[in-house]
């Protein structure tokens, strides 16, 4: 037991793999937003969130690199990665940013269809069209 908590082994095997999985959870769930943030356009959100991406980045990679004997770390910088992606979208998700519009032109009638989402409370808006061939 003394072996655990002597010369910094608490902090090697246990707090520092703890940290860099934490670090890399924050990390990529700011990179996923980023991501999603740029793709919607947000232009001044997005830098402040690449630097401190990239920040933590440095920080977690540094301890790595100072303890790369350590296998502990190689697989919390592993789980904090994939745990942040799953974690950032999960906040997208929560966030609800943007609207998802889908275009459907039939070519027989959907009137069952219509009435069937708007039975589901989905927003749906009829527009008649003329294409090349005539009425749709």
């Amino acid at each position: 037991m003394d072996f655990i908590f002597s010369s910094g082994n608490l902090f090697t095997f246990v707090l520092l793999p703890i940290l860099i999985f934490l670090s890399r959870v924050v990390d990529q769930s700011l990179g996923t937003l980023r991501i999603i943030f740029a793709s919607k356009g947000m232009k001044q959100l997005t830098p402040i969130l690449a630097f401190f991406e990239s920040f933590i980045w440095l920080i977690a990679i540094s301890q790595i690199m100072k303890h790369l004997d350590n296998v502990l770390c190689y697989v919390a910088y592993a789980g904090g990665f994939a745990m942040g992606n799953y974690l950032g979208i999960i906040i997208e998700e929560k966030l609800s940013i943007g609207n998802v519009v889908i275009r459907i032109i039939p070519k027989l009638d959907a009137s069952s269809l219509i009435e069937h989402l708007k039975s589901l409370n989905y927003g749906i808006t009829v527009i008649d069209v003329e294409g090349s061939f005539g009425p749709t």
